[in-house]
């Protein structure tokens, strides 16, 4: 009995040496440990685990995580990858979430799926078991997950709220259900909708929705939210689309107001943003701009050789203004009226008598002006006959008045010396028919040489017509300088 058990001694201390060796290889390879993060679900629910690798070696090393139980079960992680790696740097432990989706699960029991965990380098693997609890199998109907494959878009993406727009659904029903009444719920900040549509077993089927807003919706970002129900009961989670409502800005104008020589015209600035700053910009001409008024005031521009009307305008709260322009030619016609007017009245009020005084044949001694000839001229521009025309005229004391025999020329019938005006020379004219003229002339004589300018005072003709004195005065005459 002793040599037996001396026997087994030697043949066991080998073989605990040889089994304590297989321990330290296999402690220095790869540890797993699975972590649950949520292991007790209802059949619809996806579960979710944590699988550490602790690589004892010295080397960087990918590890790859064999899914289980398919095709009653799957499994993937997220992102998703295909195969599932995960890569641990030497003598480090990394982690990764496995979600677990019960697909063709009829029960309620408990499920263990047995992982495998493969060192990718040597082909190494360890079996890491997970466990799930179905809680409940509420969510099948007719023995099935409900599984409708949903999309949506929306067209366009970038919404012009004037418009319409059109939302697709895209429904793909995976598996033999039908679905006599699913409910689609459409929200987003902007709108709502429910729309009731049925889904036959395998059947695809594209919905198309086209809805509009506001004209006025403000500017903005919006999400679209798409979920379906079988009697309340939610089959599809939710889709979420991002969408844009765009700013706009329209001129439109209005109608135009026209009244005698006056055009107002006006346009109309909408926008959907409170916020819209902008410019407004129509073609003007000098002319135009000359009889032209703004409201608000409008800023003349020139651009590549034409001008322009610019307004800087903000909407505001309301989301329009209008600006206008007024064309007003009345003052034209204002001007035009007043300058007849007043040719009607000078040619009714002037003097009928006109009077021109001029001075010729001027004798010049020792440097200076010594004598000169004057005449005034006396014309009737009337259409009748004047009687009884005085006409005077003046010299200073420093000449003396000289009596000319010309041809055609009345000479005067006094002559007088007055103590302010100097010498007076009058001349009588009894009769002047319409459009006659009569020249009156005297010779002027200095006493003394007159150096520089010498100027002459304007010459008067004096009448009665009917109970209207008349005096009408020539122009002032000088002569040097």
């Amino acid at each position: 009995m002793a040599l037996s058990m001396g026997k087994i001694s030697k043949f066991f201390i080998p073989m605990t040496v040889l089994l304590m060796l297989l321990n330290i290889a296999y402690a220095a390879s790869f540890d797993v440990k699975v972590t649950p993060v949520n292991d007790k679900i209802v059949v619809d629910e996806v579960a979710e685990f944590d699988i550490a690798v602790q690589n004892n070696l010295d080397t960087d090393e990918e590890y790859t995580i064999k899914k289980a139980g398919y095709p009653f079960w799957d499994m993937y992680a997220k992102p998703l990858q295909n195969p599932i790696t995960l890569k641990v740097p030497a003598q480090s432990t990394r982690s990764i979430k496995l979600f677990v989706d019960p697909l063709y699960i009829t029960s309620v029991d408990t499920y263990t799926l047995d992982v495998g965990i493969v060192l990718g380098r040597t082909g190494e693997e360890q079996k890491a078991p997970i466990t799930v609890g179905i809680k409940s199998t509420e969510p099948l109907i007719g023995g099935y997950i409900p599984t409708v494959l949903t999309s949506t878009s929306i067209s366009p993406e970038k919404i012009d709220p004037r418009g319409e727009f059109t939302i697709r659904i895209v429904l793909n029903n995976q598996n033999v259900l039908d679905y006599p009444n699913l409910t689609i719920r459409i929200e987003s900040n902007l709108f709502k909708d429910e729309l009731f549509v049925p889904l036959g077993p395998k059947e695809d089927k594209t919905i198309e929705v086209t809805k509009e807003l506001d004209a006025m919706t403000t500017p903005q970002e919006d999400r679209l939210v798409i979920a379906i129900f079988k009697d309340e009961r939610l089959i599809v989670s939710p889709i979420v689309k991002e969408f844009e409502v765009i700013e706009y800005m329209i001129q439109e104008d209005l109608p135009k107001e026209q009244s005698f020589l006056k055009i107002r015209k006006g346009i109309k600035i909408v926008s959907n943003n409170p916020d819209y700053n902008g410019i407004v910009k129509i073609g003007t001409t000098p002319i135009k701009n000359l009889f032209m008024t703004t409201s608000p005031r409008a800023e003349i521009v020139k651009e590549n050789g034409k001008q322009y009307l610019v307004w800087q305008v903000e909407v505001g709260p309301s989301r329009t203004i209008s600006v206008y322009t007024t064309e007003n030619y009345r003052p034209i016609v204002v001007i035009v009226v007043l300058v007849i007017a007043a040719i009607v009245l000078y040619f009714l009020f002037r003097s009928p008598i006109v009077v021109r005084k001029a001075i010729g044949n001027i004798g010049m001694s020792e440097g200076g002006i010594s004598e000169a000839k004057i005449v005034v001229r006396v014309k009737n521009r009337s259409a009748k006959q004047i009687t009884n025309i005085e006409v005077m005229d003046n010299l200073p004391h420093i000449a003396h008045v000289e009596k000319e025999l010309s041809i055609g020329s009345m000479q005067p019938h006094a002559v007088l010396n007055h103590p302010k005006k100097g010498i007076m020379i009058k001349w009588a004219i009894e009769t002047l028919e319409a459009g006659d003229e009569r020249v009156l002339s005297y010779r002027m004589k200095s006493r003394l040489p007159i150096l520089g300018e010498f100027n002459l005072p304007a010459a008067s003709a004096r009448t009665q017509v009917g109970n209207k004195v008349i005096i009408s005065n020539s122009n002032r005459v000088s002569v040097g300088g």
